[in-house]
């Protein structure tokens, strides 16, 4: 079918719809009032393409809603995606159906490593990630990625010290990068991969934002670099951020080596997930097969925003440096100029802007200063939140 731009200028109400965002008595319980805009989660609000509405339709209109096969098209729907949007082959083997990225991650932690193990992380980075390792008490080893010109990189010669001198058993990345909007090269992912495979770690990626990229830069999985590479790679995905459908619970892990998928896809099946979310299976099918139109649309609308808020800033001179988006539907915001401490600048947009932002803070380690927001808006929302941003500072 064919999709249009205007799609992504309609507003759609969601305060009574149990929003975990625009829910009015949330906001009350939380911060006193429901006069908010809130841009903290990495979710969208663009009302998801008609396939997958009509989809979820059809089947809901049969009235019974009982235990799901997982047959082969959804294994054929996912395989198709990843091959022809991204050139990167999986057979049916090699994928597992899941409830989400930070459940799977978990599991892959808890199979993989032991109780003490070192992980590595480059924050900042999304905080359950983290957390993810340290709520099963294994300690975290962060090499803190560099801000340089701009851009934010990859230590690799602190990456190489951490290894030499822990015992590291596993790297979590994010790719695209959670928060900062990093598209990692395949020079940047060969190199960490090559430190990986002389030390013999293993990597689990976060891959669930590889849809959505900024014009002119392209997303390549660790797990396709090389051969070598895939043999000790696990991805993790899902369609819910490119589709905004995170309330239908699919996932999927991808690991190509036998060796270590077998034992764990058995372990997996014990967490007794074997019926998924029947309208997240037929959601992502649909997806897959139907909506490819709207996710070029979806980014070059994404981009258009970016470029708002970049113009924006610098027509009201703001004093906010806005770091290059590279992927996902996420800005991250440097508020460092601005003559607040670090740890007043989430508060005072609470209180004087009645915006909800994602504190920097909260990013592991490494955000102090910054604030982190979506830009999965209509562009008539995004212009209100920079007002209100706007109306704030000049307080100061």
């Amino acid at each position: 079918m064919n999709f249009s731009l205007d799609h992504f200028d309609k507003y759609v109400d969601r305060t009574q719809t149990w929003s975990i965002k625009w829910d009015p008595d949330y906001m009350i319980e939380r911060f006193g009032t429901a006069d908010f805009l809130p841009f903290n989660h990495a979710e969208m609000d663009f009302e998801c393409p008609k396939p997958i509405i009509d989809a979820i339709r059809q089947r809901s209109d049969h009235g019974i809603y009982g235990y799901t096969l997982v047959k082969s098209d959804y294994y054929d729907s996912v395989i198709r995606w990843y091959q022809h949007r991204h050139g990167i082959k999986f057979s049916k083997e090699e994928i597992l159906y899941s409830t989400g990225v930070v459940f799977s991650l978990r599991n892959v932690i808890q199979f993989f490593t032991n109780i003490g193990d070192k992980i590595l992380i480059f924050p900042p980075i999304y905080r359950p990630l983290a957390e993810a390792a340290t709520d099963q008490a294994r300690k975290l080893i962060m090499v803190p990625l560099r801000l340089k010109e701009g851009t934010y990189q990859m230590d690799f010669d602190q990456i190489e010290y951490a290894f030499q001198t822990h015992s590291i058993k596993l790297v979590i990345l994010c790719n695209p990068h959670n928060p900062v909007g990093r598209v990692w090269t395949r020079s940047e992912l060969q190199r960490l991969g090559d430190l990986c495979l002389n030390y013999n770690v293993m990597i689990v990626s976060d891959e669930i934002h590889c849809d959505i990229l900024s014009q002119g830069y392209h997303y390549s999985s660790i797990a396709s670099i090389s051969p070598e590479l895939g043999l000790k790679t696990i991805m993790l995905s899902s369609m819910t951020k490119t589709f905004n459908t995170s309330g239908l619970k699919i996932a999927n892990i991808f690991i190509k080596n036998p060796e270590i998928r077998i034992p764990f896809f058995r372990f997996f099946d014990k967490k007794f997930i074997y019926a998924p979310n029947v309208f997240g299976i037929l959601g992502m099918q649909a997806a897959y097969n139907h909506c490819a139109q709207w996710v070029d649309l979806l980014v070059q609308y994404l981009d258009d925003n970016f470029r708002f808020v970049q113009e924006y800033l610098t027509k009201h001179e703001m004093n906010i440096d806005l770091i290059q988006r590279e992927g996902t539907p996420l800005i991250w915001l440097d508020f460092r100029k601005i003559p607040l401490a670090p740890d007043q600048i989430f508060q005072y947009l609470i209180k004087k802007a009645h915006i909800i932002p994602y504190d920097g803070r909260d990013f592991t380690a490494n955000g102090e200063g910054f604030q982190r927001l979506s830009i999965g808006y209509p562009r008539k929302i995004l212009k209100e939140g920079l007002d209100r941003i706007r109306k704030a500072i000049q307080l100061l």
